[in-house]
């Protein structure tokens, strides 16, 4: 066992340092960006962890499981996923219109289907591209891309919903209600009404007798009244919540605003406050990103999505996370392109 210990030490980094420092970060704040990172390097060298120990103890058919579930099922999964945004991207189209945006999931989808159509092409003509070897050059590229970008998005995805379904406490000082497009400029869309509906359902649920709702959203340019007058005017229609519980913030232009500006109303308030910011469940874990990075103190609360708008929904969310870690892209990509070179020379 001695030569197998030290191969878990140093030949496969051993999982429980990379545990420990994940619960260690998780407790230290469970909106760190460090936290989806560490949580995937600790699963990986776990499953290798795991699947060398099998082999090492003689647990053939343990470790034949292992090693199909790498080999077989994750390629098989990934290919359907890749089908299903396909068609999700179909259906978006069709119910959200033909925007920019909504085309992403199609193509995406389209990208993953392309990458096996690429690897059958490598694998069917392996001789003619050992002849050529710069030909290779972008179907490794494509290779470390799949990987790359496959370990982030399922990083990211059960990080999200493992945030998401966080306890929430019920001692706020203010729930803040992120703002959205509204109907015909004045008044809350489906969308918005699902996130001023859960926020009520917060405030009804808190113990704290003094709390307050922050209606946050500024007017856009074809909108009639701004999205903070749109969702209180809304609260006061449909609610017995006095008006005196509900603050306007009305310049806030996106997310980040929404928190910053929200954030410096209730410390005029209120000394060292406390929020619950609601939004869609999709965008929970980006904008607790955005509260960490402001010094907010705080949680994040999720409202249902309809589930075609999901896949695409959740997939700009990540672009968005990994043009937060664009330095660490570029690091991973230049040791690609170094490793290319050296095996050319």
């Amino acid at each position: 066992m001695l030569p197998f210990f030290f191969l878990t030490i140093f030949a496969i980094p051993n999982p429980l340092c990379w545990g420990f420092l994940l619960v260690w970060s998780f407790f230290r704040d469970n909106r760190s960006l460090l936290n989806p990172i560490v949580m995937m390097i600790f699963l990986i060298f776990g499953y290798l962890y795991l699947a060398q120990l099998s082999y090492d103890l003689g647990l053939e058919l343990l470790n034949q499981i292992f090693s199909g579930l790498l080999l077989i099922v994750l390629p098989l999964l990934v290919l359907i996923g890749g089908f299903f945004l396909i068609y999700n991207g179909f259906i978006l189209l069709r119910k959200e219109g033909r925007s920019k945006a909504n085309y992403f999931s199609l193509f995406l989808g389209v990208a993953i289907v392309l990458f096996y159509v690429l690897l059958i092409i490598r694998l069917t003509y392996y001789e003619f591209f050992l002849q050529y070897r710069l030909l290779d050059i972008p179907y490794y590229f494509a290779i470390y891309t799949y990987i790359l970008f496959g370990i982030t998005f399922t990083g990211f995805l059960i990080y999200s919903w493992l945030y998401l379904h966080l306890p929430k406490k019920k001692n706020y000082d203010f729930i803040i209600i992120h703002g959205a497009g509204l109907l015909g400029g004045e008044k809350v869309t489906p969308l918005l009404r699902k996130r001023v509906d859960k926020a009520i359902e917060a405030f009804r649920k808190s113990t704290n007798p003094a709390i307050q709702l922050i209606a946050s959203g500024g007017q856009g340019a074809d909108e009639k009244i701004s999205e903070a007058q749109a969702i209180q005017n809304y609260i006061l229609e449909t609610t017995d919540i006095p008006e005196t519980a509900i603050l306007l913030e009305d310049r806030s232009v996106n997310t980040y605003q929404n928190l910053l500006y929200s954030k410096q109303l209730g410390e005029s308030l209120v000394t060292d406050p406390r929020f619950l910011f609601v939004t869609n469940d999709y965008h929970v874990f980006r904008t607790s990103i955005y509260a960490q990075q402001i010094g907010m103190k705080g949680d994040g609360l999720g409202c249902n999505t309809a589930s075609y708008y999901i896949p695409s929904a959740f997939l700009r969310e990540l672009v968005a996370i990994i043009v937060r870690l664009k330095w660490l892209y570029f690091v991973f990509y230049a040791l690609f392109f170094l490793l290319i070179w050296a095996s050319f020379h």
